[in-house]
C-alpha cells in the first residue's frame, strides 16, 4: 500500500510534468505562428471557407489570428512560471475541452487537410492532431485538479514585471512579422533555399542489394561489401533507401496570359541575379510605395538586369493597377497559394541569384534607388537598409530576448523578495490560488 506521503510525492512530480510539457507544448505552437501571424490568418480562412462562414470580414479574421496566438503563447509562459495558477489551469483545461473533439471532427470529416496548429514548422495530419490533443487534455486535466501542487517560480511581489514583459515580448514578434516579414522563416522559400531543386519532385530511391544465406541464414550484403566464399548466393533485390518526396514548392510558374508562356524556367535558370516582385492582389496591395518600385524597375530596365513582376489577380484588376500607379513592369500571372507562400507581403520583392533565394523583403523595407549606385542586384542584397530588421531574424535573437531579461527578473526576484517568497506556502490557499 502507498503510503499518503508518497502519493502526494509522486502526484506532486506527475503534475509538474504535465505543466511544463503543457507549457512547452503552448509556448512552441504560440511562438511559431506568432513569427508569422499572416500564416495563422490565412489557415483561419481556409476554415472560415470550409465551415462557409461569412461573418467576419479579412480585418477581423487577422484580428483573431493576433489575439490567439498571443494569448496561446502567454498562456504557456504563465503555466511555465505558475503565474495565476488556477484560472490558467481551468482556462487551459476548458481549451482542450474544446480542441480535442473539434479535431475528432477534422480527422473524421476533413474540410482541412493540415490543422496549422504548429504553423509552418511542423505539418500534422488530423488524426495526428487528434491524437496529441487526447494527450494535452489528460495533462491539462491532471494540472487543472492539482493546481495547489505546484509553486510559482516568481513571487506574487515580482510577476507584474514578468507580465509585462511576456506581453512586451509577444506585441514585439507579432508586430515585427507584420511591419516587415516573418522573423522566423518556416516557408519553402525561405533565404537560403535552391529553388530548382524545391520545385522538383524527388522520386524514390533505392540501392541493389544481394542476398546469401549460410547456415540457413538469408543476409543481405551492399554489392560493393560481398560476405566470402562461405556464404551462398541466392539472389538480388533493390531495396528502399528513401521514399519519395513531392516538391517542396508546387505550382512554380509564371505565366504570360497573352502568350500563355510560362518564364518559370527562365528565372530559375538566370545565373545571375533576378528581382521578382510578388504582388499577390492587387486590390489590396499597398499603393504607398509604388514610387519606390517604379524607381527600382527604372533602374534595372537601365542596367539590363531582369525585373518580374507576378499577382494572382485578373488581367481587368491589373489594368486598373497599371492606371493607378503608372507600372510599366511585365507582370505575369502565377498561383494565389504560391504568392503568398513566398512573400508575407503585397507587394514583397524576392532577390534570387542563380536558382537561390538570397534575400526578400517586405517592399516597405527595399532600399532605395538612391542610395545605389552600379550596375547590379547585388546592391539590394549587401545595401544599406534595415539592418536592425536583418539582426532581428532568426532564432537565436528571439531566444536571447526571451532568456536574458528573464534570467534577470528571475534574479532580481530571488535576492530582492526572499521574506515575501519564503512567506508564500507551497500548497496555498483557495485566495492565493486564485491571485
Amino acid at each position: 500500500m502507498v503510503s499518503p506521503t508518497k502519493k502526494i510525492l509522486l502526484t506532486t512530480l506527475l503534475t509538474n510534468a504535465c505543466r511544463v510539457l503543457l507549457a512547452i507544448m503552448f509556448m512552441v505552437s504560440g511562438f511559431v505562428k506568432a513569427v508569422d501571424p499572416m500564416g495563422f490568418f490565412y489557415k483561419l480562412k481556409e476554415y472560415a471557407v470550409a465551415f462557409d462562414i461569412t461573418t467576419f470580414s479579412d480585418a477581423w479574421l487577422l484580428f483573431f489570428a493576433i489575439v490567439i496566438v498571443g494569448v496561446e503563447f502567454v498562456m504557456g509562459f504563465f503555466l511555465l512560471t505558475g503565474i495565476y495558477r488556477k484560472p490558467v489551469a481551468v482556462l487551459t483545461f476548458v481549451a482542450m475541452l474544446f480542441y480535442t473533439p473539434f479535431s475528432l471532427y477534422l480527422w473524421l470529416e476533413n474540410p482541412v487537410s493540415v490543422c496549422g496548429c504548429f504553423g509552418d514548422a511542423l505539418e500534422l495530419t488530423n488524426q495526428e492532431t487528434f491524437v496529441k490533443n487526447i494527450f494535452l487534455l489528460l495533462m491539462a486535466a491532471v494540472v487543472c485538479f492539482n493546481t495547489s501542487l505546484y509553486r510559482r517560480c516568481i513571487s506574487r511581489s515580482s510577476r507584474w514585471a514578468a507580465v509585462i514583459f511576456i506581453l512586451i515580448y509577444t506585441v514585439l514578434v507579432e508586430g515585427m512579422s507584420l511591419q516587415h516579414l516573418p522573423v522566423i522563416d518556416f516557408r519553402p522559400f525561405a533565404i537560403g533555399t535552391n529553388l530548382r531543386e524545391a520545385v522538383e519532385d524527388v522520386p524514390s530511391q533505392y540501392e541493389a542489394v544481394a542476398v546469401y544465406e549460410k547456415g540457413g541464414e538469408q543476409r543481405e550484403f551492399a554489392t560493393d561489401a560481398l560476405p566470402d566464399s562461405t556464404w551462398s548466393y541466392i539472389g538480388s533485390r533493390n531495396r528502399l533507401v528513401a521514399p519519395a518526396r513531392p516538391a517542396a514548392v508546387s505550382n512554380f510558374s509564371f505565366i504570360d496570359l497573352a502568350t500563355d508562356y510560362d518564364i518559370a524556367e527562365d528565372i530559375l535558370a538566370d545565373p545571375g541575379y533576378v528581382a521578382l516582385l510578388v504582388i499577390e492582389s492587387v486590390e489590396r496591395a499597398d499603393e504607398s510605395r509604388v514610387d519606390k518600385i517604379n524607381d527600382l524597375y527604372d533602374y534595372c530596365t537601365e542596367h539590363h538586369l531582369p525585373f518580374y513582376a507576378a499577382t494572382s489577380s485578373s488581367e481587368e484588376a491589373l489594368a486598373l493597377w497599371r492606371k493607378r500607379t503608372g507600372a510599366e513592369y511585365p507582370t505575369y500571372w502565377a498561383d494565389n497559394d504560391m504568392l503568398k507562400t513566398a512573400v508575407r507581403a503585397n507587394p514583397g520583392l524576392l532577390l534570387l541569384k542563380d536558382g537561390v533565394v538570397v534575400e526578400k523583403w517586405n517592399i516597405a523595407d527595399v532600399p532605395a534607388v538612391d542610395t545605389m549606385s552600379g550596375n547590379s542586384l547585388s546592391l539590394l542584397q549587401e545595401g544599406v537598409f534595415d539592418n536592425y530588421v536583418k539582426v532581428m531574424r532568426g532564432w537565436r535573437f528571439w531566444l536571447l530576448l526571451f532568456a536574458i531579461p528573464m534570467a534577470l527578473i528571475l534574479f532580481i526576484d530571488m535576492f530582492a523578495a526572499p521574506k515575501k517568497r519564503d512567506s508564500e506556502a507551497a500548497f496555498p490557499s483557495d485566495d492565493e490560488e486564485n491571485e
